[in-house]
């Protein structure tokens, strides 16, 4: 039986902005928070990093930052600038008053157009050797650049072939001797230590589905669109020189390639040229194929922020088995929600008014509501990459500024969920004023079976209590008042199949009652070593 876990999930995977520290969760990945090498930064600004390891004594278990931008959508004319600004560690001139640079350490790109890999080699380049105009690079910093495998390079030598040319791209020169794509030896490979590649397998399969998206039809890194996964392949075999990769199956033709994809990565990253690798957007099914197939890793996973807080199952299996959750499109998502669920995003607009109050970083005007989910995701431990046009906004979602927002308290942070739920959804959440209106005509059932007020008392209790209701009828979730027996209502209606999270205490006892007053389970609240958050089924 499915049971809601995302409570669960994510604050396990908890964090703290406390800095020279290792914070390690109850369970999952430890996040390590490491100070600026700028000592005369006025900020102790924060690098948060995650040690990509499901076994936290492994003392060289790789890691990669928790923050990142991603820049596979960003017009190509804007990358160099953006890069050069987001990685900035040099003191800002403007103004004078000292500050560093937003300090991104982590670059996400693509593999389906090589210009934006040669726009970010450059970028690079000129970080490393501190000869850019911003002089961005401090002494000692790693940076880490996530390349893709494209559904039209699954399969073992393709996969190779891509890995190679990405390469060659992001670093140029890094081949010892000359070598084409169709017959490098990795051991030629010539490793900086300054920089960390991470590779994923963008898609496990072409999917006719993609071409028609609003996301394909408008990314600028597709020069040239297709209609379907055959003419994509066709045009493949026909720009490629390399037989060795023509010669691989076609991945239209073997549906599970992409596991010959990922024993390529695994060879690389054996080979010590690969910091992790990993997946994005596999479905619940690929990755238990994945698990019994893998010999390494996967270390990380890039998927959608829909999946993260509907795929409960299987991103309690990201956790079980250590891989580290990167969410691609936190910021489109809630963004493009406002409108259908615009209670919602009022919701989060207000919490960052009531954060940013004592915060410096943000100038006394306060978080966004698309800070407060990044916020609210890099304090669970989940990657985020967002990826923006405009300065402002680069640093506004950067390291620095999202390092410093408070932690939420429990109530905060279920406040946060359900505006997310909401706005991935669809279905708005209800106006305060609808609410306090509700709760007039509400009544609560005693064991007198008598009526009474609903005492929404629960801002006071400190553990998310998840309910899953299975049955095929909506359920009302009492609590039992410890002194008086009053049974005092917490939660609206939960339809059948959803869940609905409420605060409660320990030793509290609940009590779910459907639509015709019949109680229908008792559930008591006990402590255990999940602290915070308890899981219950609604179910006979």
């Amino acid at each position: 039986m499915k049971r809601p876990r995302l409570s669960i999930i994510l604050a396990l995977l908890s964090l703290s902005t406390a800095t020279e520290s290792e914070i390690s969760a109850p369970t999952g990945p430890p996040i390590h928070s490491s100070p600026s090498n700028d000592s005369s930064s006025k900020t102790n600004t924060t690098n948060l990093i995650v040690k990509l390891s499901s076994s936290p004594s492994e003392a060289d278990a790789p890691q990669i930052p928790l923050i990142g931008i991603g820049v596979g959508n960003l017009p190509h004319h804007r990358i160099p600038f953006l890069l050069a600004t987001a990685m900035n560690n040099a003191k800002q001139p403007r103004g004078g008053d000292g500050n560093t640079g937003p300090h991104y350490r982590l670059v996400d790109t693509s593999h389906t157009n090589p210009a934006l890999e040669v726009l970010v080699g450059r970028s690079l380049s000129r970080l490393l050797s501190g000869d850019g105009a911003s002089n961005a690079a401090a002494k000692g910093d790693d940076y880490h650049v996530i390349i893709k495998i494209w559904h039209t390079h699954l399969g073992y030598e393709r996969t190779m072939m891509s890995v190679h040319d990405s390469l060659s791209d992001i670093l140029p020169g890094v081949f010892s001797s000359a070598a084409s794509s169709s017959s490098w030896d990795p051991s030629s490979w010539k490793k900086d230590p300054r920089v960390k590649i991470h590779a994923v397998i963008q898609y496990p399969r072409c999917y006719d589905t993609l071409f028609s998206s609003h996301y394909y039809q408008t990314s600028p890194s597709f020069p040239v669109k297709y209609s379907n996964c055959h003419e994509e392949e066709e045009a493949f075999l026909k720009s490629t020189s390399s037989k060795t990769a023509t010669n691989d199956p076609s991945p239209l033709e073997d549906k599970m390639a992409w596991k010959r994809s990922y024993r390529a990565l695994e060879e690389l990253y054996h080979r010590d040229i690969l910091e992790s690798i990993g997946v994005s957007n596999f479905g619940p099914t690929d990755m238990t194929a994945l698990y019994e197939h893998a010999t390494v890793g996967p270390h990380v996973y890039m998927g959608t922020l829909r999946t993260l807080v509907e795929e409960d199952d299987m991103v309690g299996e990201m956790l079980k088995h250590g891989v580290h959750y990167i969410c691609y499109d936190a910021a489109s998502t809630i963004l493009g929600g406002k409108e259908e669920a615009s209670s919602a995003f009022g919701k989060l607009e207000r919490m960052g008014a009531r954060h940013g109050v004592t915060v410096g970083e943000v100038d006394g005007n306060g978080y966004s509501a698309v800070q407060i989910v990044l916020g609210w995701l890099i304090q669970r431990g989940v990657g985020i990459v967002p990826g923006t046009k405009e300065t402002g906004h680069l640093i506004e979602n950067g390291p620095k500024v999202l390092s410093t927002m408070p932690e939420f308290s429990p109530r905060e942070s279920l406040d946060v969920e359900m505006a997310v739920l909401s706005l991935v959804r669809g279905e708005d959440l209800e106006e305060e004023s609808q609410m306090e209106m509700r709760k007039k005509r509400d009544v609560v059932m005693t064991t007198a079976g008598e009526e009474g007020d609903v005492d929404g008392s629960e801002d006071g209790a400190g553990i998310v209590a998840t309910f899953f209701n299975s049955l095929k009828r909506n359920v009302r979730i009492f609590r039992v008042h410890p002194k008086t027996g009053r049974q005092i209502q917490l939660s609206s209606s939960i339809s059948p199949g959803r869940s609905g999270r409420i605060m409660v205490d320990v030793n509290d006892v609940l009590i779910a009652y459907d639509g015709h007053g019949v109680a229908v389970k008792k559930f008591l609240v006990e402590a255990d070593e999940n602290v915070g958050r308890v899981d219950f089924a609604v179910e006979l």
